[in-house]
């Protein structure tokens, strides 16, 4: 295992300013999530600010997806240790995408009629059904907030346009988010105020969309602006990008605000230019934002197109300093990371491989232990002050 850039000046992590720190300069430490269940893959999905992560494990495919429906939801306790089967709605598989601070999972599961509905539940509790919309018969969820309001999408498998939904407190009551320019609208995530960023419905229109708090008044984001896939507590949103309805590269940016394309120049496997003489076949390199923490690190994917591979990357604070997983770490048995799909407040990345491992990727000194050496730094200034004030008094 290859280690990762030093980390900078352990003064500056202790007045608390590492969020400024680029992604390259910081030290993490790689850990396996394991198995769930035996021979299949894994493919971790969300993670919370605990370093809960949630998942499944697949078979009979790659990159996530299974050709069989060979599905079994998990989550992990804090910092990824300990893995638990979520069970399913009665069915034979599950899928876990999103999990809150206080350990709400949220997914999708085929019930035992055969069908399939989004899921609420926790670690060790019964998975409950959130149902779905009026006129659709199967559902989905995506993402949860800190109340429990769950984004999703409400399908229909014998035809119509799937529709996008949000809950209120913990699952309950879903509601259709509505339209934009005559299309349905369906939510990627949402924030703890109850904004929610989305997309078009199976669109390839330059069309994305985020709401005000509670999921109100839904406005398009920015005009080159292909999907959104995450929202923070501060109102940045990070997705994809586009051209002539090309899927090109990520960006981060605030609705109303500035768009800033991350920049990719230096990344190891990304490729500028076009494919094909003529660039008949698109950009020889093109990427997603996937995941975004209330810092502005963003989590995500790029493709090459020239070796027909994908590559995870992250970033540091506000979408900089743009960095390939495997520049930071070695895999062994060839492997390696191709989509990093979460990221938390405390700096903690989740990140998948080609060969079907999902790993925890921390910065060090991990959250708890730079927590505890910040109250330490603060506490020993505290202390020296007091001294002197003491020496001074007469």
């Amino acid at each position: 295992m290859k280690k990762s850039l030093r980390l900078l000046a352990s003064l500056a992590l202790g007045c608390g300013i590492a969020a400024a720190v680029p992604a390259q300069a910081t030290e993490y430490t790689l850990f396996d999530l394991g198995s769930l269940t035996p021979g299949q893959q894994m493919w971790a999905t969300g993670i919370n600010d605990l370093g809960q992560v949630v998942g499944y494990s697949y078979g009979d495919g790659r990159n996530g997806d299974s050709s069989s429906n060979l599905y079994n939801a998990f989550v992990t306790g804090a910092n990824g240790t300990g893995l638990t089967g979520l069970g399913t709605l009665g069915g034979s598989w599950s899928r876990a995408f999103g999990i809150n601070n206080a350990g709400q999972v949220v997914g999708d599961s085929q019930t035992a009629s055969g069908g399939f509905r989004a899921f609420i539940g926790t670690a060790g509790g019964p998975l409950n059904d959130i149902g779905t919309l009026a006129g659709s018969t199967s559902s989905s969820a995506t993402a949860i907030n800190a109340s429990g309001q769950v984004v999703g999408v409400a399908i229909d498998p014998m035809g119509g346009d799937p529709r996008g939904f949000v809950s209120g407190p913990n699952g309950s009551n879903l509601q259709a988010l509505g339209t934009l320019n005559g299309q349905p609208l369906y939510g990627h995530d949402i924030n703890d105020s109850g904004q929610v960023a989305g997309g078009v419905t199976y669109s390839y229109l330059n069309t994305s969309f985020v709401t005000g708090p509670n999921a109100t008044s839904p406005g398009g984001v920015f005009a080159d602006t292909s999907r959104v896939n995450a929202i923070n507590n501060h109102g940045q949103v990070a997705g994809t990008y586009g051209a002539d309805l090309v899927y090109v590269d990520a960006f981060i940016g605030t609705p109303g605000g500035t768009e800033t394309h991350l920049d990719f120049h230096g990344v190891a496997n990304y490729e500028f230019g076009q494919l094909g003489g003529f660039g008949q076949y698109g950009p020889i390199s093109q990427s997603q934002a996937l995941a975004l923490n209330d810092s502005g690190q963003v989590a995500g994917t790029f493709n090459n197109g020239r070796i027909a591979d994908y590559f995870a990357f992250i970033t540091a604070a506000n979408g900089q300093g743009v960095v390939n997983l495997d520049s930071l770490f070695t895999l062994g048995d060839g492997d390696h990371f191709v989509y990093a799909t979460g990221v938390n407040n405390a700096g903690q990345f989740i990140a998948n491989t080609a060969q079907g491992h999902a790993y925890l990727i921390s910065p060090i000194p991990e959250p708890v232990t730079l927590a505890l050496w910040t109250g330490g730094l603060l506490l020993v200034g505290w202390r020296g002050r007091h001294a002197a004030t003491t020496r001074e008094t007469p």
